[in-house]
């Protein structure tokens, strides 16, 4: 084996094969197989922007060796680039034999120009003539000089017509008219996409010009790009021009349907390798296929949703900071509801007690109740300090608009930090009540974002302890106010103390281990890639430390090495939430320690962004926690399994052995838990009906 470790980029591609793995299985609600389509195109359509832009970039460059595998960026693109075709043609070919002809049996069918009505062609006409000849405008390419650049903006879906003297011209198809129109009935729906109306009638578009060939094509594009921070211009301004720029971007990516003439013209046009060809009679742009998984009706194929449960430590009877004062809360969405998240920033906007509320947001939701309400504080006279990222890739338009309101609403908004991203996830409310001022703070491993917490699972973590809620307090002062390393006593830090803290606490089984004590580390988290925390993996196992890894994505850790790393199992969960806590646990000799953090054991993570990690002290939670951890290697129908050759391989059961699925596990424990206070409550009204004295004689 060439390496102790797996290349990143050919690791994440085998995450993205799991995903597609888990919609086309059989057994699969076919709502959800197309989802689980809409998830694999659009997790490639980031990965080709950034990760793989980068290779291209790197191997342009000077090919240098990529550290910690040693191998050269243009070997990695050369080897990543045939996987990616592999996963895509497996993908295309389930959408096309399996789970469209299945939808039309259902009663929803994508229905191909050659398969039209008379009726489907005047209606389609109809369109073509009303909606899309007044919009569309023809770029006819074969006029520009070799020295023009070519302005073909990405994402967008473009119909190409190659005209009777090979005269290419491009057409961009509107993104602001709806993409599948139904001309079928309620019982038979029957969809016509907008990209083969205009390739059917595009003549219209060219008078007196006969077509010879037509093609649709999506050029993907170099998104990697960063801002200049030390620049004198405004932060804000330099954001806006980096969104700009991504439009853009060098090529890295031509998907192409129809003619194959047409998609080697564009190809030859774009200057783009073969390699970085992806042809197909798939429909373009599948991500948009979330709509059509949404479409109403059709219950019996989709997968029931699961109902969010309150959290059992809370029954609605306390107001939060009374229930704080008393305890911790933990809430582990999405079986429990994020409605106390949300309660929380609601609560402190309204009330007058509060003084101060800060927060950290990185990726915010387009209507988001947390902003609405820090805004009505805001106004309200409460001073409201937050951070938002506008460095979040992909959501800085959305951060900067909020950003915006929250400012003109009188907020104290503070963009960012230079160098490094804020990723930490923490709230701290200050209020003024009679026994002085009191502070409360939430912290947690997912985003504050409403509508991501129903479909991403993670812990939270609200506490109105001193110690918690000094040391947030001089996070904030830190982050905010652009110091130096802050004096934490509980929590710890990124880039300064949690690469530090991580490390030894490994070092402690490590040590436990070479004393002839137990010892045991169970890891989650989304990524493993930073070399210095595998090693000292290693080194822990190579000692006697049984070590357990949920890692759902990347993992540059090879398990199973004799001598290295045979006491390292890695396990992976896809379903139908997207796993994204990160929690470890430490045996500790007995007593065991566990954490909370926003942080993946990345080098981006521990050494190039704010992050926090928070040690839990309540015992019931420190057990619950550890039973969370310990559930996903029980999981015998959704987990996989690496080897140490790094590939990943379906967990198998028994016959005889039961079926454990480990979000369905949660999902019960929540239900449970909700049960038992409903039967409790129902308990307590029917004491208070009964008369306190047995046989009362009648009056």
């Amino acid at each position: 084996m060439k390496s102790h470790y797996i290349q990143r980029e050919l690791s994440w591609n085998e995450f993205n094969r799991r995903v597609l793995h888990e919609g086309l299985r059989n057994q699969a609600p076919l709502m959800d197989r197309l989802k689980f389509i809409a998830i694999t195109a659009s997790n490639y359509d980031e990965f080709f922007k950034v990760r793989v832009a980068r290779l291209m970039r790197d191997a342009e460059k000077q090919d240098a060796p990529l550290p910690p595998t040693g191998e050269c960026p243009s070997k990695i693109l050369e080897t990543l680039l045939q996987q990616i075709h592999q996963v895509t043609q497996e993908m295309n070919h389930a959408l096309l034999h399996e789970i469209l002809p299945a939808l039309a049996d259902a009663g929803l069918e994508l229905v191909p120009p050659e398969n039209w009505t008379l009726d489907d062609m005047e209606r389609a006409k109809h369109i073509f003539e009303n909606e899309l000849l007044p919009i569309c405008t023809p770029l006819d390419l074969g006029s520009l000089s070799p020295s023009t650049s070519i302005h073909l903006p990405q994402d967008h879906i473009y119909a190409m017509f190659l005209l009777d003297k090979e005269c290419p011209l491009v057409v961009r198809l509107p993104d602001n008219l709806e993409r599948f129109r139904d001309f079928g009935t309620r019982e038979k729906r029957r969809l016509i996409s907008l990209e083969d109306i205009l390739l059917v009638f595009g003549e219209q578009l060219f008078p007196q010009q006969k077509i010879c060939k037509r093609g649709l094509f999506r050029v993907t594009r170099d998104a990697d790009m960063s801002v200049d921070e030390q620049r004198d211009e405004s932060f804000v301004a330099a954001m806006e021009e980096v969104l700009e720029r991504r439009e853009t971007g060098f090529p890295v990516r031509l998907e192409t349907k129809g003619d194959s003439h047409v998609a080697n013209h564009i190809r030859e046009i774009l200057k783009l390798p073969e390699a970085n060809h992806f042809d197909s009679q798939a429909p373009l742009r599948l991500s948009d296929f979330f709509f059509l998984a949404k479409l109403s009706g059709f219950s019996q194929h989709k997968s029931q949703p699961i109902p969010p449960q309150i959290p059992q430590e809370l029954d609605g009877t306390m107001p939060l900071w009374s229930v704080l004062k008393e305890r911790d809360v933990l809430l582990h969405h999405p079986y429990e509801s994020y409605s106390p998240v949300v309660r929380m920033v609601e609560d402190a906007a309204a009330d007058s007690a509060t003084l101060a509320i800060k927060m950290t947001l990185y990726r915010i939701s387009g209507n988001s109740p947390i902003a609405a309400a820090l805004i009505r504080a805001a106004e309200r006279g409460v001073q409201v300090t937050v951070l938002i990222e506008l460095k979040a890739r992909f959501d800085e338009g959305a951060n900067m608009a909020w950003a915006e309101r929250l400012e003109k609403a009188g907020a104290i908004v503070i963009h960012g930090l230079k160098v490094l991203k804020v990723h930490a996830k923490a709230l701290l409310v200050v209020r003024k009540e009679e026994q002085g001022i009191r502070r409360y703070l939430h912290v947690g491993t997912g985003n504050y974002n409403d509508v991501t917490a129903r479909l991403y699972t993670d812990l939270g973590f609200i506490t109105g302890r001193d110690s918690y809620t000094r040391d947030a307090a001089r996070f904030f002062n830190a982050i905010t106010g652009y110091s130096s390393e802050p004096h934490l006593d509980v929590l710890s830090m990124a880039p300064f103390s949690l690469r530090r803290e991580t490390l030894r606490l490994i070092h402690r089984e490590e040590e436990r281990a070479r004393g002839g004590e137990e010892a045991r580390i169970i890891a989650k988290m989304n990524s493993l890639v930073d070399s210095q925390i595998i090693d000292a993996l290693y080194a822990a196992s190579q000692a006697g430390v049984l070590i357990q890894l949920n890692i759902r994505g990347i993992c540059c850790l090879r398990p199973g090495l004799p001598g290295l790393s045979e006491n390292i199992q890695v396990v992976s969960v896809i379903d139908g939430f997207l796993e994204h806590t990160r929690a470890f646990y430490y045996l500790n000799g007995g007593n065991p320690e566990v954490y909370l953090s926003s942080a993946d054991w990345m080098p981006r993570n521990l050494d190039r962004r704010v992050e926090l990690l928070i040690p839990v002290c309540d015992s019931h939670h420190i057990r619950r926690i550890s039973g969370i951890l310990e559930t996903f290697f029980k999981d015998n129908c959704r987990a996989w399994n690496l080897s140490s050759d790094g590939t990943w391989n379906q967990a198998s059961r028994s016959k005889s052995e039961p079926n454990v699925r480990a979000q369905e596990v949660f999902a019960q424990s929540a239900q449970n838990v909700a049960t038992k206070l409903e039967d409790a409550e129902r308990h307590a009204l029917e004491v208070r009906r009964r008369s306190p004295v047995k046989n009362r004689p009648e009056n």
